[in-house]
């Protein structure tokens, strides 16, 4: 029982959760920062510069929206504004943790290399359904950047958080069918079972489902070309989210790009499971990806993302289903 807890305890604290997940991320978003400002033709910042940042915000107050502001007559609304605000202040703290929590606990499920997760080789205490359990923990920072937009003061930071949401609805369909294929094939929602699938046409099903996956992340990521535009942001003056809130809004924003990363290389990558190498080449394609496409691929106005998700991602995605689903009866 003490050694259940311990290795619980470091699988969820040390590695593969918070600490490697937050030191790992600053230095995977220092590695990006570096390529987008080679790619511009400048010096970029040091590798921990994102640790300095965050040290910078964590030491300034925290600002929160004040929205709409009631007649000083009115002094019934007036409290309510005041009510508000303070739900507002404890929001803005609460909803970057709550999501820095899960990607922390999503990352423990995975079965990498190295993992002292207890349950992960146990079959008569595994989940069962740690694929869906692990997917739905790793889209909480794309749902809580929604919230964050929709508590903005500004209009902004509501079209913002409007557009992000636009957007996960374009793709739930696509991310769905690329998380779940391998799965439907396999016939288990296990996630060590489905990343322990190497045979030939599990191969195949997992790099069609992988591409269909890399096509979701700019999305879920809130990447560059599919972001708020530079008059919908979800920090600085537009919605004066700042200090401590926008430091961890960062750090799960740092930490969500590897945690999603890691989750392709385990489940579409194969052998990665229990190869240190393919685990490795798997994780970095995917944040050698997210990089390139961050910094070289211009901003993408809202219609026409979201035609190119509803028109083509999608029937490709729901044929892609019916396939799966007509090959695993056959």
């Amino acid at each position: 029982m003490v050694e259940t807890l311990l290795r619980a305890f470091f699988a969820w604290l040390i590695y593969p959760g918070f600490l490697f997940l937050v030191i790992a991320g600053i230095l995977v978003e220092g590695l990006r920062r570096g390529f987008a400002a080679r790619v511009e033709g400048r010096e970029g910042p040091s590798l921990i510069q994102g640790l300095f940042e965050l040290g910078k915000l964590f030491r300034r107050a925290a600002m929160v929206p004040i929205g709409y502001e009631p007649p000083e007559t009115d002094t019934a609304a007036h409290q309510l504004a005041a009510t508000r605000r303070e739900g507002s202040r404890w929001g803005l703290f609460a909803i970057p943790v709550f999501g820095i929590l899960a990607l922390s606990t999503g990352a423990v499920l995975l079965p990498l290399p190295g993992n002292l997760w207890p349950y992960l080789n146990n079959a008569d205490k595994a989940l069962g359904a740690d694929l869906l359990a692990t997917s739905l923990l790793f889209l909480v920072p794309a749902l809580g950047a929604v919230l964050l937009g929709s508590m903005g003061g500004s209009v902004y930071s509501q079209l913002a958080g409007a557009r992000i949401f636009q957007l996960l609805v374009a793709c739930a369909v696509p991310y769905a069918v690329a998380v779940f294929g391998p799965a439907l094939a396999l016939g288990r929602l296990d996630l060590q079972a489905v990343a322990a699938a190497d045979s030939l046409p599990m191969l195949g099903v997992k790099a069609l489902c992988g591409m269909l996956f890399l096509l979701c992340l700019p999305v879920i990521l809130r990447l560059k070309p599919l972001s708020a535009s530079s008059g919908e942001v979800l920090e600085g003056f537009t919605n004066d989210l700042g200090g401590p809130p926008l430091a961890l809004f960062y750090l799960a924003q740092w930490m969500e790009r590897l945690a999603l990363s890691m989750f392709f290389a385990v489940v579409f990558m194969p052998f990665a499971f229990n190869n240190i190498v393919f685990f490795l080449v798997g994780t970095l394609f995917a944040l050698g990806l997210i990089g390139i496409i961050d910094a070289l691929f211009s901003h993408v106005r809202l219609r026409d993302a979201f035609n190119f998700y509803l028109r083509y991602t999608n029937p490709a995605a729901l044929g892609w289903l019916v396939l799966l689903a007509l090959a695993v009866k056959v």
